[in-house]
């Protein structure tokens, strides 16, 4: 298991989309002081942490990925996006407990909208911290003429939350400081597991480079990737 230590940016137009706006132009005066004040605040309680194991693929069949400790991941859309993969990429990424302690503590005194503004932080910038890796990991491959899949996490498409908790068995849990509730939920909550698979040729010259939102009619769904 490799530890690193990668530390999110909060790009605006992502965090209004999660405050329910369409840019960040369209915030208000009012809104936008009250964004540069928790953006201090949440800096200071800011812990990134990142693991991650390279697993070997066995094999990629009846719509399930078997790995080579045993474990079988069961997506058909997971299983096509790792077809053709010899190995997979298996991460979880949190940003600590801190901001989660900071926005209970904004609850509690009544300060409803600097909590939710706090929250909205946290969401977008674990997604950064997993993108930033997700793309140094593209660099690397490309640099062996190599390629990367699409990330891919527990709960999305038809990959059950259930598996959250066979991706957890991968890490040591004395070592990870992220952990499973009984509802496969990760504490610290901002916190984001998944996996993604290496090619063993370049994207542009791979038929199998799959994307499972071109399948998926959803378009105002929030993950999804054009």
């Amino acid at each position: 298991m490799t530890k690193l230590e990668i530390h999110p940016e909060i790009n605006f137009h992502e965090l209004a989309r999660f405050l329910g706006g369409k840019s960040a132009a369209a915030f208000s005066c009012r809104i936008s002081s009250k964004i540069k004040q928790m953006i201090k605040i949440f800096r200071e309680c800011l812990q990134p942490q990142l693991y991650y194991r390279k697993m070997r693929v066995l094999a990629v069949k009846d719509g399930s990925v078997y790995l080579a400790t045993g474990l079988v991941l069961k997506s058909r859309k997971l299983a096509k996006v790792i077809k053709g993969c010899e190995s997979v990429i298996c991460f979880i990424a949190t940003i600590g407990p801190h901001v989660e302690v900071e926005i209970r503590k904004l609850m509690g005194e009544n300060r409803i909208s600097a909590a939710y503004i706090l929250d909205s932080m946290g969401s977008v910038a674990v997604e950064n911290i997993a993108e930033k890796f997700h793309t140094s990991m593209e660099k690397q491959q490309h640099a062996n003429e190599q390629g990367v899949t699409l990330r891919f996490s527990p709960g999305y498409c038809d990959w059950p939350i259930a598996d959250q908790k066979k991706l957890f068995k991968i890490f040591d849990s004395r070592q990870v400081d992220v952990h499973l509730n009984d509802s496969c939920l990760m504490q610290p909550r901002k916190s984001i597991s998944g996996v993604f698979g290496l090619m063993p040729s370049s994207p542009a010259s791979s038929s199998w480079s799959y994307n499972p939102c071109d399948d998926c009619k959803k378009t105002r769904c929030i993950a999804r990737r054009q």
